[in-house]
């Protein structure tokens, strides 16, 4: 017996709801605000410095920057959805302005400037009158006149905020700033103000200031930066690369193609990638792609060789925390003649080996990066210095002053109690 079909065309247009579900994806404030500013970088006029300005109060958030604005038909599309027509650029996906500002605030106003234009655009949003009212097909857009054709760009202005923005808050997005557009930053393609103080680009410190330079081809893009070795800290997960993509950061601390075998000298570095998929947030790579195996891969074998642990010469008692690299320098307690010029030897950045202090030793201890001691324990005078003048320090190693060689570059370990060759 025969079947009978009707084929139907039903509505599948989504739920007005799905505007504030889509600001439920795991945001921390710093990425919803990053959103923003890759498109005022995706925006930028050629011909000009790109100034993106953040003015953040308990009450609102406003964004401008002086970029290029939309256009009307750029300005519709803006709203909607998942639509994105930009090729090659951060902002790709047709969702980061609509996420984003429903995760920071409940309410939102987007005006538009486009360059050499009479008009400007304005868009408003708000998440209560949306939820009971919105019309897909019928969303208010405002159309104003009389504009300098001059004036460009484009200011976003937040209310109603969902989170709060405490001053040590505040200060970490200005350092995280500097790292995710640190590139653009240093090239001076653009200024970016948080709160009327301009952010710097972040420098990791690295041992020597030495920068090693590399790159790989992988089918359909490229991988390339630096890399150079840092002391590991109190957080020894805090080492890998600081990953970018089109200049802006995606991944911080990326472990990619990296062993979990680094204590002490740690690598760490910047690296861009082109080429490899990344997700839809833009917070990582897509790492079912072949392309991302295929780096990761390269990265391995290349990285290899130059993970090492230094060879352990000494150890101690720690007497007090945090780890430095320097030159060591021997000074002699049991002189009787010249003190000061003995203590005059102790420069900048040295590490004092001795067998103990004495509190003629302050002045050079002033200078110095650490102490090694042959005797002494939580109470000596050298851990007590050390502690009050937040330096490392080892004591109790018995055979420091004869085993280190003046000039000797030493890590000294005052977490574990250790000294190892550098």
């Amino acid at each position: 017996m025969a079947h009978k079909e009707t084929k139907k065309y039903i509505d599948i247009s989504p739920h007005r709801s799905i505007m504030t579900k889509i600001s439920q994806t795991g945001y921390s404030i710093q990425e919803a605000l990053s959103e923003l500013i890759d498109n005022s970088i995706d925006a930028r006029l050629p011909e000009q410095k790109l100034v993106v300005t953040i003015d953040i109060s308990p009450d609102m958030i406003v964004i401008s920057d002086n970029a290029s604005g939309m256009t009307e038909e750029e300005a519709v599309k803006s709203i909607r959805l998942g639509f994105s027509d930009k090729v090659g650029k951060l902002g790709e996906f047709g969702l980061g302005m609509k996420t984003s500002t429903s995760f920071l605030g409940k309410s939102f106003t987007l005006i538009t400037t486009p360059k050499g234009a009479n008009e400007e655009y304005v868009l408003e949003y708000d998440e209560d009158h949306w939820l009971e009212h919105g019309d897909w097909y019928k969303y208010p857009f405002i159309v104003r006149r009389g504009i300098d054709p001059q004036k460009s760009g484009t200011t976003i202005i937040v209310r109603r905020l969902k989170v709060e923005f405490p001053e040590k808050l505040l200060k970490n997005i200005q350092k995280e700033f500097g790292i995710r557009f640190g590139p653009f930053i240093k090239n001076k393609e653009m200024e970016l103000i948080l709160n009327k103080e301009s952010c710097q680009p972040f420098e990791q410190p690295i041992i020597d200031n030495k920068k090693n330079d590399f790159e790989f081809k992988i089918k359909g893009g490229k991988a390339w930066g630096w890399w150079g070795y840092q002391l590991s800290g109190l957080n020894q997960s805090y080492y890998g690369f600081h990953t970018y993509r089109r200049g802006r950061l995606v991944t911080v601390y990326d472990k990619m193609g990296l062993t979990p075998n680094q204590d002490i000298m740690q690598i760490i570095g910047d690296l861009h990638i082109e080429g490899i998929p990344i997700t839809h947030d833009k917070k990582g790579w897509l790492k079912s792609s072949k392309q991302y195996k295929e780096s990761e891969d390269l990265m391995r074998d290349y990285f290899k060789p130059f993970e090492k642990k230094p060879k352990r010469i000494l150890s101690g008692y720690p007497a007090s925390g945090g780890r430095v690299i320097g030159p060591a320098r021997i000074v002699n307690m049991f002189m009787h003649g010249d003190i000061d010029k003995e203590m005059a030897r102790v420069e900048k950045g040295d590490i004092i080996v001795t067998a103990m202090t004495r509190p003629h030793f302050l002045l050079a201890i002033r200078r110095s990066a650490g102490i090694i001691a042959d005797m002494g324990g939580n109470l000596c005078h050298a851990a007590i210095v050390s502690r009050e003048f937040n330096i490392p320090c080892v004591v109790g190693t018995q055979t420091a002053t004869s085993t280190v060689h003046d000039g000797q570059k030493v890590i000294l370990d005052g977490y574990e109690g250790s000294v190892y060759e550098a």
